[in-house]
C-alpha cells in the first residue's frame, strides 16, 4: 500500500507545470493567431436625460374693434337760453335713451344748466313723425311756471334734433293731452304738436355747439347795418307855396294912405 502512494507521488511530481522565466518561449508576432494580439477597447456610453420643457399655453389674442357712435344734440341752458351739446350714443338709439341723457344733466365741464329733473319724462312713443312725451305730473308741477317754457323747449328741441324720424312733439300727463307754453310764452292748444321753430327764439344769440370731446364750434353772426340817408325837413314860411319843387312868394299889395 505504501509503495502505491509513493509511486503516485513520484508520478505527480514528474508531470507538474514548469515555473520560472526559462520555462516560457516567446512567440513571434507573425505567428500569433489572428485576433489574439488585438487591443481590447472598452466603449462607455453615457446617456443624458433632458427634462421635458413645460407646456406653454398661449392665450388667444383679442382684437378690439371700435364701436361706431352716432351724435345726439341735447339742449341745456346758458343763462336762460338753449345751447346744444353733442353727445355720442350707440347707433339706432331710441327716444327713451335720449330722455335718459337729458335727465342726467349736462356734462360737468360745459358750464350749462338744466330744468329737466330725473323722472320728469315717463315714456315716449312715435307715430307718423310725431313723438308723444308723457310727463310725470308732480315733477312737472315743481317747475316754476316762469321756467316751464324753457323746460318744454329742452325736450322739444332735443328730441327733434336727435331723432331723425321725429319732426313734431306733443305732451301728455298720464296719457291725457295737455297744453304747454311755447317760445312766445303763449299756451299751445291741448295736444298740439310742437315744432323746433316754436322755440327757436330761445336759442343763444350766437349759435354755439359744445361736444363732450371739448371741441367747440362757434359760428359768428355778421350783422350788416344799412344806413338810410338823413331826412331833410323843409320849413316853408307862411304865405309861401311850393310848386314843382320851386318856391314862390305871393305879392301882397299894401295901400299906404295919402299923407
Amino acid at each position: 500500500m505504501l509503495l502505491a502512494v509513493a509511486a503516485a507521488t513520484v508520478a505527480f511530481t514528474s508531470c507538474g507545470v514548469p515555473t520560472g522565466d526559462d520555462t516560457f518561449t516567446a512567440i513571434p508576432p507573425a505567428e500569433v493567431p489572428f485576433g489574439l494580439a488585438a487591443t481590447s477597447t472598452t466603449t462607455t456610453t453615457t446617456t443624458t436625460t433632458v427634462p421635458l420643457a413645460p407646456e406653454t399655453t398661449t392665450a388667444p389674442s383679442t382684437t378690439s374693434t371700435p364701436i361706431r357712435l352716432d351724435p345726439a344734440e341735447v339742449y341745456f341752458l346758458s343763462r336762460g337760453r338753449l345751447q346744444p351739446v353733442v353727445i355720442e350714443l350707440p347707433p339706432g338709439f331710441s327716444a327713451d335713451q335720449v330722455a335718459d341723457v337729458l335727465e342726467a344733466g349736462p356734462p360737468p365741464d360745459v358750464g350749462l344748466e338744466t330744468l329737466i329733473e330725473d323722472g320728469l319724462i315717463v315714456s315716449s312713443s312715435e307715430a307718423r313723425a310725431v313723438l308723444t312725451v308723457d310727463l310725470d305730473g308732480d315733477t312737472f308741477a315743481r317747475i316754476q311756471s316762469t321756467e316751464q317754457t324753457e323746460a318744454i323747449a329742452q325736450i322739444v328741441m332735443t328730441m327733434i334734433s336727435s331723432l331723425r324720424r321725429v319732426g313734431l312733439v306733443t305732451f301728455t300727463i298720464e296719457n291725457e293731452p295737455i297744453s304747454v307754453k311755447k317760445g312766445n310764452s303763449l299756451l299751445s292748444e291741448v295736444g298740439e304738436p310742437l315744432s323746433f321753430e316754436d322755440y327757436a327764439v330761445l336759442l343763444v344769440s350766437t349759435a354755439t355747439t359744445t361736444t363732450t370731446t371739448t371741441t367747440t364750434t362757434t359760428t359768428a353772426t355778421t350783422t350788416t347795418a344799412t344806413t338810410s340817408p338823413p331826412t331833410t325837413s323843409t320849413v316853408v314860411p307862411a304865405g309861401t307855396s311850393t310848386v314843382s319843387g320851386e318856391s314862390s312868394v305871393d305879392s301882397t299889395a299894401s295901400t299906404v294912405p295919402d299923407q
